[in-house]
């Protein structure tokens, strides 16, 4: 039975490692949204006049809209697979648990 703990602890270690990085992959496609906005923002502005039409501004908008579709991509690709694992996880466990054939116990 000892056996079915250490296989379930390592399960929950796993499923919170993975917990974490999807956390991080969430964190990075609001920053992958923010560097697209921006860079529309700022290529917008410099192509309407608002900002003063400069090549690099506008290379920087470019870059910052292509970076953040990029890594928005990347991000959400992982985010998936991430899930996807995460599942796995739970679902083994789950059935360590169940095969443990545990029995309720009630309380009085």
């Amino acid at each position: 039975m000892t056996d079915f703990h250490q296989q379930i602890a390592d399960l929950e270690a796993d499923i919170d490692a993975l917990s974490d990085a999807a956390e991080r992959c969430r964190k990075s496609m609001i920053v992958a949204r923010l560097a697209v906005i921006a860079g529309v923002l700022l290529v917008g502005a410099s192509l309407s006049g608002f900002v003063r039409t400069d090549a690099l501004i506008l290379v920087i908008g470019i870059a910052a809209t292509l970076a953040g579709i990029g890594l928005l991509g990347s991000s959400r690709g992982s985010l998936e697979h991430i899930t996807s694992k995460i599942r796995a996880s739970e679902a083994r466990r789950d059935e360590l648990i169940d095969g443990m054939n545990l029995q309720t116990v009630q309380g009085g």
